[in-house]
C-alpha cells in the first residue's frame, strides 16, 4: 500500500498560489523585516545614487555641446549599475539551496512556485526603493522629459539583474564561484552597450552578444528619454553633417583632454 501511494505523477498536491502565499506569509514579511535582508539591497543603490546626484547636480538640463558626454557618461553609468548590484541576490538562493532540497523532496512545492516566490520577494521591495532612489537621481540630475521612462528603464534594470543572479546561483556549486562569475558578466556588458563602442562598429563575431545585453536596451531608453525632443547644434547643411559633427567631437575630446 505504501509503495502505491508513493507511486503518483505528481511531486506535490500543494497548489502553485498557495505555496506562493505561504512563502510571503511567512518568509517574505520576515524578511522584510530583518535589516540584513534589507540593507545590501537598499544600500547599495542608495550609495550609488548618492554618488551620481552629487557629481552630475544639475547638469540634466544643460544641453550645451561640451556637457552632452557628460549626460551620456552618466546615463550609461546609471544604466550599467544594475548588472553590478546584482551580486546581492546571490547568496539568497545559494545559502537556501540545502533548505530548498530539503522541502523540495519533502513535496512541499514545485521548484517555479518557488523560484516565482523568491522573484517576487525581491522584486516588490526593489520596486518601492528604486522609486525613491530613481527620483532622488532624476530631479537631483535635473534629467529632461519623463521620469516615469527613467523609473521603469531603471526597475527593469534590477529585474534582469536578479534573473541573472538566480541563474549564476542556480549553477554555482559554492558562494566564491559565484561571486567571481556575477561582477565578470557584468563587466562585459559595459562593452556591449553601445558606449565604449559603437554599435555599428562592432566586430561580426560579438555582434549576437550586443543583442542579449539589457544594458544596451536600458541606456538607450534612457538616452531616447533625455534628448528625443533635443535639436543637434552641430547638425548643418545636407552633405555636412558628417564634418560638423568630427569638429564637435574633437572639440569636446580637446577640452576633455585640457581638464576644460
Amino acid at each position: 500500500n505504501l509503495a502505491k501511494e508513493l507511486a503518483v505523477k505528481r511531486a506535490t498536491v500543494t497548489p502553485w498560489w498557495w505555496g506562493i502565499y505561504v512563502y510571503a506569509k511567512y518568509r517574505t514579511y520576515q524578511n522584510y523585516k530583518d535589516p540584513a535582508f534589507l540593507m545590501p539591497r537598499v544600500m547599495d543603490k542608495l550609495f550609488i545614487s548618492l554618488l551620481v546626484m552629487t557629481l552630475y547636480l544639475g547638469i540634466g538640463d544643460n544641453l550645451a555641446p561640451s556637457n552632452l558626454i557628460n549626460i551620456s557618461a552618466v546615463l550609461f553609468m546609471w544604466s550599467a549599475t544594475t548588472g553590478f548590484s546584482a551580486a546581492a541576490y546571490v547568496p539568497s538562493l545559494v545559502l537556501e539551496r540545502p533548505l530548498f532540497v530539503r522541502e523540495r523532496n519533502d513535496g512541499l512545492f514545485h521548484a517555479t512556485t518557488y523560484l516565482t516566490a523568491k522573484l517576487l520577494d525581491e522584486i516588490m521591495i526593489n520596486a518601492v526603493a528604486a522609486l525613491g532612489i530613481a527620483a532622488f537621481t532624476f530631479y537631483g540630475i535635473q534629467l529632461l522629459n519623463s521620469f516615469g521612462v527613467f523609473y521603469v528603464s531603471y526597475i527593469v534594470g534590477i529585474c534582469v539583474g536578479i534573473s541573472m543572479a538566480y541563474f549564476v546561483a542556480s549553477f554555482a556549486p559554492n558562494m566564491d564561484v559565484a561571486n567571481a562569475v556575477v561582477p565578470i558578466y557584468a563587466v562585459t556588458l559595459l562593452f556591449f552597450a553601445g558606449f565604449l563602442i559603437r554599435l555599428s562598429q562592432i566586430p561580426p563575431w560579438w555582434k549576437w552578444y550586443s543583442y542579449i545585453d539589457f544594458a544596451r536596451y536600458s541606456w538607450g531608453a534612457v538616452m531616447i528619454n533625455q534628448f528625443k525632443n533635443h535639436e543637434e547644434p552641430w547638425i548643418g547643411r545636407p552633405g555636412q553633417e558628417g564634418k560638423r559633427f568630427r569638429v564637435f567631437v574633437f572639440v569636446v575630446v580637446m577640452k576633455i583632454l585640457r581638464g576644460r
